[in-house]
This record gives C-alpha cells, structure tokens and sequence, in this order.
C-alpha cells in the first residue's frame, strides 16, 4: 500500500474508532439517565418520609393536653424517643440517597462531556469511507471493481426509496382529503334526509330549496375528492414509474367527475340519494386501494433501508480490509 493508502488507512481506523466510542458512550449515557431517574425517585421518595417523620417529632414536642396526660403518665419520653429514632433513620435514608443522585449526576456529566469531545463521528466517518473509496478506484486497488458494483446498487436503492416517499406524500394527501370528503359527503347526507322528513309534514309544499347547509357542504365535498383526484393521478404515474401494479380504484379519471346536484323536491329526492350512495361507495373504494397503497409501500420502504444497511455495512467491511 502507498503512502497515501496508509494516510487514508489510519483515518478511517481513526473514525471507525470515534464511532464504536460514541455508541459505547450513547449506550452508558441512557443507562446512567435512566439510573439517575431512579435515584432521584427514592431521594423524593425519602425526603418525604423525612418531611413525616420530622411532622411527628414537632407534634410530641409540642404541649397539648393529651401530650401533657401523656407526659404524666410517663408515655411520652417514650413515644418521642421512638419518633426522633424513625426521624433519624429518615435522615439516615435521605443523605444515602442524596448521595447515589449526586454520583450518577457527575457519571451523567462526564457522558455528555465525552460524547461532545467526539464530535460529529459520522459525518468524519462518512468523510474517510468516501475519501478511502476514492483513492482505492482511482488507483484501481484490489476490490475497487466490487466498490463500483456496490456504489451503483446504492444509488439505484437511494433513487426508488426517494420516490416511494414521494409516493407516501401523495397517499397521505389523498386519504387526507378523501377521509374528510366523507365527513362532508355523510353530513350532506343527513341534512337531505331532515329535508325529506320535513316533507312528510302536514301541508307542507311538494317542493323547497335545499338547505343552504347541505349545498354547502357538498361543495366542499366535491372539492375535497378534486383535490384527493389529483394526489390520486400523481399516485398512479409514480407506481407505474416504479414497475408496481396499478391499483385500479387508483385510477381518478374513473373516481372523479362534475357532481351537479339538484334541488330537492319530492320527485328528485331519491335521485340526489342514490348519486350520494354512489359516490360514497367510491370514496370508500378509494380509501381501500389508498390504504392498500399505503402497506405495501411502507413495506418497501422498510425493505430498502434493510436492504441499503447491509450494502452500507459491506462497502465499509470491504473498504477497512483493503
């Protein structure tokens, strides 16, 4: 190895070490935290008892009339002598506990200092890694053609994990707005069968305007499953971009059309019910092929971290061994 493999060798022998310290040092630091918890419950637990303790001792020493009948009648010397015992005890407890505090405090203290010493370990390590990966291809030293393999399949992960959470961003904004499009859709819903009920009252007219409310609510509705109509277009590029089989509920040229809803009267009533039917038995279709979207997407992504740290872990293997 050349002089400069050497220089390049011992900074990454230097960084790999800095980061197995920082682990160790991360995983001491929740254990002394978490200890330190503990202790600070027992000292509340008996500066409490203390407190009580110290309550009762003032309460004997105190004059009353049932402590003066106590007194001659020869119990309270007693009673105060077993009091001021427990009170010492208490005492006893509460310096031991302020004491285990105040050690995991100073073992707290020089964690964090020793973990600020380090600094930020994995930007050096990643420095070093791509500094040694460089000068290994560049010289085209033993394994520098495995390091290009591996270097290709990365980017390759880092690209599709890139757009699957482009993809999850679109699924969120589509069952966002479709989940709330319901709410609208069943508010709507209820209000038209009010209006229906009202019809069936004595001398009631055969026709009346649909409440302000309901047409109020359907535009929003409408502009609810727009909006998710659009996240769904989006949605169906990017799964066919990536090779994954298009959900056909995914499809909005079919979810989403003009919603032009009439003003009730008796006769069309059952008309504006029946296209609400409808269109709620696609929104929850939709809903189903979103979340259906949603699993396996999170299950890719979870499979391509898994997938890209293990080619993290080979490229560092093959480059410390070289």
């Amino acid at each position: 190895m050349s002089d400069d493999g050497h220089q390049f060798q011992a900074e990454l022998s230097a960084a790999h070490k800095a980061v197995g310290e920082h682990r160790r040092l991360s995983e001491r630091l929740g254990v002394v935290q978490s200890t330190l918890a503990e202790a600070r419950d027992e000292f509340a637990q008996a500066t409490e008892v203390l407190v009580a303790e110290t309550a009762e001792v003032r309460k004997l020493e105190s004059l009353s009339l049932t402590r003066i009948w106590a007194a001659l009648r020869g119990k309270r010397a007693d009673q105060l002598t077993a009091r001021r015992s427990e009170q010492d005890a208490a005492k006893a407890r509460v310096a031991a506990a302020r004491a285990v505090v105040d050690t995991w405090e100073r073992e707290l203290s020089a964690a964090r200092a020793g973990l600020e010493g380090l600094g930020d370990v994995d930007t050096w390590h990643a420095a070093a890694l791509a500094a040694k990966e460089t000068w290994a291809i560049q010289v085209g030293a033993h394994g520098a053609g495995e390091l290009r393999q591996l270097s290709k399949q990365t980017d390759a992960l880092r690209l599709e994990l890139t757009e699957l959470r482009e993809v999850a961003g679109a699924i969120d904004h589509a069952r966002t707005a479709l989940t709330a499009a319901l709410h609208h859709l069943d508010r709507s819903g209820s209000l038209a069968v009010d209006e229906r009920r009202a019809r069936a009252w004595p001398h009631s007219n055969s026709f009346i305007l649909s409440d302000g409310r309901k047409a109020d609510e359907m535009d929003q509705a409408v502009g609810l499953m727009r909006k998710a109509g659009a996240s769904l277009h989006v949605l169906s590029r990017q799964m066919d971009g990536l090779g994954y089989e298009r959900f056909e509920q995914l499809m909005a040229h079919e979810f989403i059309g003009t919603f032009d809803f009439l003003f009730d009267n008796r006769f069309n009533n059952e008309l504006f019910m029946n296209r609400l039917e409808d269109t709620l038995d696609r929104v929850h279709g939709a809903l189903g092929a979103v979340e259906q979207a949603h699993q396996s997407t999170d299950l890719r992504i979870v499979e391509l971290g898994a997938l890209l740290a293990d080619l993290d872990q080979r490229r560092e293997r093959l480059l410390m061994s070289m």
